[in-house]
């Protein structure tokens, strides 16, 4: 899933290609003719064959098609969401790509005393180094480039505890 490897890649390893197997879902219904409110959604919806938004274009394994099972549907309306538009590989997929990549990055603190670097947010607890800067350094899986507030554990447990 964070480094797939290529038909030629899995040969050279010495390992077994599988091609995915190529399916034919007769859909019933598309994504884009779903209700937003899963309340608008009648029970019919179990019998129905839904289009991936993807339709199979995408290279996260897309099925083009899925069923929505009776334990997934009472769970969705149950708190309220929406139906998916998209099959579950592909939701997995877009889960992954959320996760932060597989890299650390060298960072200081962010605290700056009564409030954060950017003056974004304004601390409410008492911190180790009073109204001055906190100068810890660490490794972090957050980027720098990003607009995340990174504290040291010391601050951060200054914020939440």
């Amino acid at each position: 899933e964070y480094a797939p490897l290529t038909r030629v890649q899995v040969k050279d390893f010495g390992y077994h290609w599988r091609e995915l197997e190529v399916r034919h879902h007769a859909i019933t219904i598309k994504a884009v003719d779903l209700p937003d409110h899963i309340k608008n959604i009648p029970d019919s919806i179990l019998k129905e064959v839904i289009e991936c938004a993807h339709k199979g274009t995408c290279n996260q394994q897309c099925t083009a098609a899925f069923k929505i099972i009776p334990a997934e549907f009472q769970f969705l309306k149950h708190f309220n969401i929406a139906l998916p538009r998209l099959c579950p590989n592909c939701r997995h997929y877009e889960r992954l790509a959320q996760r932060p990549p597989f890299k650390l990055w060298h960072r200081t603190c962010q605290c700056r005393g009564l409030a954060s670097e950017a003056g974004v947010y304004k601390n409410l607890g008492k911190h180790q180094h009073g109204d001055t800067a906190c100068t810890v350094e660490f490794e972090t899986a957050y980027d720098p480039a990003k607009s995340e507030i990174v504290y040291c554990e010391s601050c951060y447990q200054s914020e939440v505890v």
